[in-house]
């Protein structure tokens, strides 16, 4: 098994010197739960968060020279010169690591290392996987591709949804009643849970925020709101 790191397609590239004796792999997943009328907490799953690997070794100084060492082109503090450059320079990296199905683009989330007794580096590295945005188009091809009708309007609400997610953090709308001023996917729901019984309001209107509309929505289409 090696380790390589690179940047800008291999323009820069080093094989870890010592080989980890284990590897941490983090593979996060969102969750949502909810409180309902009839059937009590309702656990959501979500979109799966960026994978994440954290290793430690060290680095040998030169002089050190282990029969086990995988690399001796660099020593000791060559290799923290070259990882401290890339989080300076805020380099996406690849990470391979053969024998193992692990090639990925990665950021460096943390780079810690302390000096042993003996001169060697001791370090800790965590990787966050980072996505790559990709051009489709080749740089030379000057057609472009035109979105139909569908993705047109597709996109349309997705940009409207996120609008509207950025204004409900900078300033959070409250909606007092079902009007106008409530977004028109929202509606039914909210008359359903309205005349069930579910929302009640807070004396001066229904007090409900963009978070709420989005979960009255989704218990209104599981069937989860009755009369």
């Amino acid at each position: 098994m090696d380790i390589y790191l690179s940047v800008n397609n291999r323009a820069e590239v080093f094989m870890l010197p010592v080989v980890p004796p284990s590897f941490k792999v983090l593979k996060p997943q969102t969750a949502n739960t909810f409180e309902t009328v009839s059937r009590g907490e309702l656990l959501l799953i979500g979109q799966s968060k960026l994978k994440g690997i954290s290793f430690s070794s060290f680095f040998p100084i030169q002089g050190h020279n282990y029969s086990f060492l995988r690399n001796r082109d660099m020593w000791g503090w060559d290799y923290v010169d070259k990882l401290d450059s890339w989080i300076e320079q805020k380099l996406p990296i690849r990470l391979i690591i053969t024998d193992t199905p692990i090639n990925i683009a990665v950021a460096i989330s943390n780079f810690e290392y302390e000096i042993k007794s003996d001169g060697d580096l001791r370090y800790t590295l965590e990787l966050s996987e980072f996505n790559l945005l990709e051009n489709n188009n080749a740089a030379d091809d000057d057609t472009e591709e035109e979105l139909t009708m569908s993705q047109y309007e597709e996109l349309k609400q997705a940009l409207i949804n996120l609008s509207a997610i950025v204004t409900d953090i900078a300033a959070p709308m409250i909606y007092e009643a079902i009007d106008d001023n409530m977004p028109s996917w929202a509606r039914e729901a909210v008359q359903a849970a309205v005349d069930a019984g579910v929302i009640t309001g807070t004396g001066s209107g229904l007090g409900l925020s963009y978070t709420d509309l989005k979960t009255i929505v989704f218990l209104h289409r599981l069937g989860l709101i009755k009369q």
